[in-house]
């Protein structure tokens, strides 16, 4: 999966600037701003500096339908009632010609 990156300016200590020119030197990392995301990768995949995150008691269940039952269905109605609705600024088909612009 191809994510585009972005620049980014940052600072660092002198020694960390030295670790990732190392990295980049002996050939495990193309450049120094690879190394540096390489890094941050691992870190974030690994799970440094979050909290776990949870659902739990973010969604109410209707008491009449514990199970769920009913859900597949009512998603599908709300969906095409969404649909059914006309979208702002939508172009209405048949409406004839423009005048072309002077």
């Amino acid at each position: 999966m191809y994510m585009p990156k972005k620049p980014l300016s940052v600072t660092l200590e002198e020694d960390n600037i030295l670790w990732l020119r190392g990295q980049t030197a002996a050939g495990k990392q193309r450049s120094l701003s690879e190394a540096l995301d390489v890094l941050v990768t691992s870190a974030r995949q690994a799970g440094y500096g979050t909290t776990p995150r949870s659902v739990v008691g973010t969604i109410d269940i209707a008491s009449s339908d514990p199970a769920l039952l009913r859900a597949d269905a009512d998603v599908r109605a709300r969906v095409k009632a969404s649909i059914a609705q006309p979208f702002p600024g939508a172009v209405k088909a048949g409406r004839g010609k423009r005048k072309a612009r002077q």
